[in-house]
């Protein structure tokens, strides 16, 4: 073929290549199921939660060494002072600290290299005890919308049946305590855990108020108890611990 021909077809294939249209981004369907959904590629830049194998960056090899040099000092609060329930103290991380992302890190180990539990637990209440105005909902969510401020009665819809919680007001208090055999105790296995602790709403009725002064103690409640229902608690806390 003539030299001149053939310069004219290549250039011509290429302008052919170039105005082909891209694949549609938005087009691609991706799994919703809690478990199998893993965000980005490696979970730097998302709030994904994806019990058993991350918290946004977080998986149960992530160091304080790892995360600092992934998000940077600005995001991550290292050897921070951890507070539990009965007083205890830990030593671990700090993600997001203060805003309604905040997340803390406990290790198994002193140097901070195997986390064992990422707690979720965005401050909803000032110091006086009113609800934070104007506080945007926390970023963090299952593949399926599990987040802080789900209420006890969507909870009862994906469960398929009323669960159990520990009573208020104690160090344990709104702790779900047992599923029933239903939908969500997939969420415990020989894998991993995710648990849940509710509270009352920031802003209550007197009716709610009342109901509310009811569900007080170290005693398990019922979800579909009439209190319960009236009150209608929101997931305060999203705990996910790995196994060993």
């Amino acid at each position: 073929m003539n030299p001149v021909h053939l310069s004219t077809l290549v250039l011509y294939c290429a302008m052919l290549l170039a105005c082909q249209p891209k694949p549609d981004s938005s087009s691609r369907t991706d799994s919703t199921d809690v478990t199998e959904n893993k965000g980005t590629v490696d979970g730097s830049n998302d709030f994904l939660i994806v019990p058993g194998e991350r918290v946004g960056p977080v998986t149960a090899t992530t160091s304080e060494v790892d995360l600092l040099k992934r998000l940077g000092s600005s995001v991550v609060t290292a050897g921070d002072t951890l507070y539990g329930p009965e007083g205890d103290t830990f030593l671990g991380t700090v993600l997001y600290k203060g805003t309604p992302d905040e997340v803390q890190i406990t290790y198994n180990d002193e140097k901070r290299t195997q986390p064992e539990a990422i707690t979720i637990r965005p401050q909803l209440l000032d110091d006086e005890g009113n609800p934070i105005k104007n506080l945007a909902p926390s970023r963090w969510t299952t593949a399926d919308g599990l987040r802080i401020g789900t209420t006890l009665k969507a909870l009862e819809k994906r469960n398929g049946k009323p669960f159990k919680l520990w009573g208020f007001g104690w160090d344990y208090g709104g702790a779900l305590s047992d599923w029933q055999g239903g939908k969500m105790a997939r969420l415990t296995n020989n894998r991993f855990t995710l648990s849940l602790s509710l509270g009352p709403p920031p802003t209550r009725t007197p009716a709610q108020e009342k109901a509310y002064n009811k569900l007080m103690g170290d005693g398990e409640f019922l979800s579909s108890s009439a209190d319960m229902q009236l009150l209608n608690p929101i997931v305060e806390v999203i705990r996910v611990e790995f196994s060993r």
